[in-house]
């Protein structure tokens, strides 16, 4: 009889939860850069959606909220893979290699985003112009300047962890890697 070896990879499920948790532990070591770069995005939209300043409804505030975002991208990126062999030859095989050994773990974590979007964007959308008398207008100006420092830069970091981390790790291939926190 041949005794099986056991692997270090966890189950899809599992593999889903702890990505979620990598994600959730980077954005709160790090969120005062999060919120940084998410203020830029609030004021923009809060601005644009309460018509308070003409410059934000228009394509300048578009273009800025735009730059904040690819900012902080650009930062994620920086932060998270600085220490791993993301980038080089092979990056793209050991991407796709990833992804095809994950695919479960990746449709587990799309419905994970699919609760996210119900509970952070159906649910308040309905509730906008209904709830303690605030007009629609200011319900919506408030919701946006809440998710611009939460629920977005959190999506954006997950996925990042998601897509890019992960993969991309020199450690792809074998067992997930611990998401390199910047701060410590």
């Amino acid at each position: 009889m041949t005794a099986r070896v056991a692997t270090a990879r966890p189950r899809p499920w599992a593999e889903a939860v702890e990505i979620l948790t990598e994600t959730w532990r980077f954005f709160v070591r790090n969120y005062p850069v999060v919120f940084a770069f998410g203020a830029l995005a609030s004021i923009q939209r809060f601005l644009a959606v309460s018509d308070t300043a003409e410059w934000a409804g228009g394509v300048g505030g578009e273009v800025f909220t735009a730059a904040a975002r690819l900012a902080f991208i650009a930062w994620l990126a920086w932060a998270l893979l600085r220490d791993q062999r993301a980038g080089g030859p092979g990056a793209g095989a050991r991407w796709s290699d990833w992804v095809s050994r994950h695919r479960v773990t990746l449709l587990i974590s799309t419905g994970f985003l699919l609760v996210f979007l119900i509970v952070f964007k159906a649910v308040p959308d309905s509730l906008a112009g209904r709830v303690g008398g605030i007009d629609e207008a200011t319900w919506v100006s408030w919701e946006l300047a809440i998710k611009n420092v939460t629920v977005i830069p959190f999506t954006m970091v997950w996925m990042t962890v998601l897509l890019a981390a992960r993969p991309l790790s020199g450690e792809a291939a074998h067992a997930p890697p611990a998401v390199r926190d910047p701060a410590g």
